[in-house]
């Protein structure tokens, strides 16, 4: 199933990279401009009022902006792979028809992340001087609950495009669905920190590209799921973004 959502994203990038670059583009200006107000905030020596507004700053990008943002990208990527085609103006319309669920959904991630990261920490590093066992035992499972977390994050926004169910909703989808294929959200998220490497280490340049790159591959994996739930059988014949091989990307004319 990881072979097939890969197969799908490359032709879904492939056939329409241009629409997928102009809108990661935009995602990616807009929160590195909110992050370049936060970090201007920090370096202008205004003391404590600087700290808070740069904190707010990095609380509203996190929790707020960017699930928004994201939620555009998988709408777009939802047009992209259901109709074989679409527009800028579907990114647009995603951020407008779902930044309400899709902010209070990223808040509350934020707020999961916070308490799950804390808790890596303080039970490694506080409880483990005193009861070792216990405080690296505990440490160790909050550690789990936040690689699930991440897990289910990355299916959060697919989820929300595709089922337009309210917050408590999706996010129980998104939780069940890892839960039922721990293995192949391990792939997606194994993929999706590779391409992250390659953007910001080997070519920065991608990193514009990166934030379509991931929604298209969390939507394509959404897309192989409800296959795989509602017992449907996809002829790759009839698909043209998962019959296509190497040939037809050197000779795309001849398709």
């Amino acid at each position: 199933m990881l072979a097939r959502t890969l197969k799908m994203t490359f032709w879904v990038a492939y056939d329409h990279l241009g629409k997928l670059i102009l809108a990661s583009t935009v995602c990616s200006a807009t929160l590195g401009g909110v992050l370049c107000l936060a970090y201007a905030a920090i370096v202008a020596d205004w003391g404590a009022p600087g700290v808070v507004i740069a904190l707010g700053l990095l609380v509203l990008t996190a929790g707020g902006l960017a699930p928004a943002l994201a939620a555009g990208l998988a709408h777009l990527a939802k047009t992209l792979v259901d109709e074989r085609d679409g527009a800028f103006g579907d990114f647009l319309g995603g951020c407008r028809l779902y930044w309400p669920r899709a902010a209070a959904l990223g808040a509350l991630q934020l707020l999961v992340f916070l308490l799950l990261a804390t808790s890596v920490w303080f039970y490694a590093s506080m409880v483990g001087r005193s009861v070792p066992w216990l405080g690296y035992a505990i440490s160790g499972f909050a550690l789990w609950c936040l690689l699930f977390a991440c897990a289910t994050a990355l299916l959060l926004m697919p989820s929300l495009v595709q089922k337009k169910d309210g917050v408590l909703a999706t996010l129980k989808l998104s939780a069940l669905l890892v839960l039922d294929n721990p293995l192949f959200c391990l792939g997606l998220m194994l993929q999706a920190a590779a391409a992250g490497l390659v953007s910001v280490v080997v070519t920065p340049v991608l990193f514009f590209i990166y934030p379509a790159a991931v929604m298209t591959l969390a939507t394509c994996a959404y897309e192989q799921l409800a296959v795989k739930y509602d017992g449907e059988v996809r002829n790759e014949e009839e698909d043209d973004y998962l019959n296509r091989g190497f040939r037809d990307f050197l000779f795309p004319w001849k398709g």
